[in-house]
C-alpha cells in the first residue's frame, strides 16, 4: 500500500471513529487531510485498493449521515435532506439550520 493509501486508510479510520463519538474537532480536521490525499489516490496505480477505500468511506458517510439526523433530532429540527441515488445531498432548510447550529456550537467549545 502506497504512503497515500495509508494515510487515507488512517484517516478514514479516524473519520469512523470521530463520527462514532460525535467529535466534530477531529471530523473537520479529517475531511482536509482526505482533500489533501485526493489527488494522488486518483493517480494510484492499484484501482482495486482505491475501491476498497472508496467503499470504506461509503461506509463512513452512512454513519456521519446518522451523527447529523442525531444532531438535528437533539435540536428540534426536522430531518429533512434527501440524497440522489449517487449519495449527493439536496439539504433542506431546516438541516442547513442544524448545520449552522453545529458551526455555531463548535466555535464556542
Amino acid at each position: 500500500m502506497s504512503n497515500a493509501a495509508e494515510a487515507f486508510a488512517a484517516a478514514l479510520e479516524a473519520e469512523r471513529q470521530a463520527a462514532l463519538r460525535a467529535d466534530f474537532e477531529t471530523l473537520l480536521r479529517v475531511q482536509d487531510e482526505k482533500r489533501e490525499l485526493l489527488p494522488a489516490l486518483r493517480e494510484h496505480e492499484d484501482q482495486a485498493l482505491v475501491a476498497q477505500l472508496s467503499e470504506r468511506a461509503r461506509k463512513n458517510l452512512v454513519l456521519l449521515r446518522q451523527l447529523l439526523a442525531t444532531v438535528q433530532g437533539a435540536l428540534g429540527v426536522a430531518n429533512e435532506s434527501a440524497y440522489t441515488a449517487s449519495g449527493h445531498s439536496s439539504m433542506q432548510p431546516g438541516a442547513q439550520t442544524a448545520m449552522s447550529a453545529i458551526t455555531t456550537v463548535r466555535g464556542r467549545i
